[in-house]
Parts: C-alpha cells; structure tokens; sequence
C-alpha cells in the first residue's frame, strides 16, 4: 500500500499564509512554520530543496490569495476606484499579508513603468480611458498617481499608523480621484 503524504505543498502554502497572517513575514522560517503546522521540517523539504523555493511558491500562492480578494470589490465600470479601494482594504483587514506583498523584500524591485506595463494593470487602465474620457498617457498618469497615493494610506493603514473606516477610505480614495481629473483644483 502506498504511503499517504500528510502533507502537500498545498497545505504548505495554506498553512503558510495563515503563518503570515497571524506572526508576519519576519517570522517565516522552516522551523517555525512546521511548528506552527505540527510536523518537523522533513515534509517541508521533502517538496522543497530550501526555504527560497518554498518562498517562490508562496509569493505566488499570496498573489492568489489576493487576487480572491480583490475580486470580490473590483468593478469594471468603476476600475481604478474599486482596485484602489480594495487594495487599502487589504491592508485594514490582512496588515501581516499586506506588508509582505508590498512592503517587505519579499515581492521584488519594479520601476514605475514596469509597475505601469504590467499585465495585471493594463486593464485598469485600459478601462479608465472609456470611463474617463482620457487618453492613455493621461489614465496611466492618473492610475500611477492614484495608485501611489492609495499606496502611501495603505501602508499607513498596515502599519497602524493611521486609524480609518472602510467609509473613510470610500471617501479619501474618490476624494483623491476627483480632484485628480479636476486637475487638483
């Protein structure tokens, strides 16, 4: 009879995420997160040559999870407003995954324009060109201010430096918007 594997690198990466969530990237090693799971680190390396590999895996399987999570909130007919919002939101009710998607080492070194080129952002802005009435220079300038700004409250909102409500982060986000297309008036 074959062996039964306990543990799959699904579990890994679930149980992974929960690590995150509860202690923070910081604390992401493979003894602590076998721990956290029950099991020594055998399993973990069993699927895994070393805990960079599982890292790789891992900061994939968060891009999922947030994906899921955005998802819930975007909507087509309003992009940059509702990705904005949603992103903020990560932070106010995920703030150990927010920081280890977007502000630890952990997700990499982009540029703007590469920030702006990528292929999960073109189709907000593609979107803001119909819904705005503008050109594509003008939503990419606008998506890159928006998105900077949300950034900066999101972070803030992650670290607890700053205390909101999801109605205050509606009304700063849409604030920002409008006055963004105003031309800051």
């Amino acid at each position: 009879m074959a062996r039964v594997e306990k543990f799959s690198k699904e579990n890994f990466l679930e149980k992974g995420v929960m690590f995150i969530k509860e202690k923070g990237i910081w604390a992401l090693n493979a003894r602590d997160l076998c721990k956290f799971i029950g099991c020594s680190t055998q399993p973990l390396f069993r699927h895994y040559k070393n805990m960079e590999e599982f890292k790789i895996d891992l900061k994939g399987y968060l891009r999922k999870n947030y994906e899921l999570f955005i998802h819930e909130y975007v909507r087509e007919d309003d992009y940059l407003f509702t990705i904005s919002t949603a992103y903020a939101l990560y932070a106010l009710k995920f703030p150990n995954l927010f920081f280890a998607m977007f502000l630890s080492e952990f997700p990499g070194k982009r540029t703007i324009r590469e920030v702006l080129d990528t292929k999960r952002n073109q189709p907000t802005i593609e979107a803001m060109t119909k819904i705005y009435h503008i050109s594509i220079s003008e939503a990419e300038e606008l998506y890159r201010d928006v998105r900077f700004y949300t950034h900066g409250l999101a972070s803030q909102i992650c670290n607890g430096s700053i205390v909101v409500t999801e109605d205050e982060i509606v009304s700063l986000i849409r604030n920002v918007i409008q006055k963004l297309l105003k031309g800051g008036e």
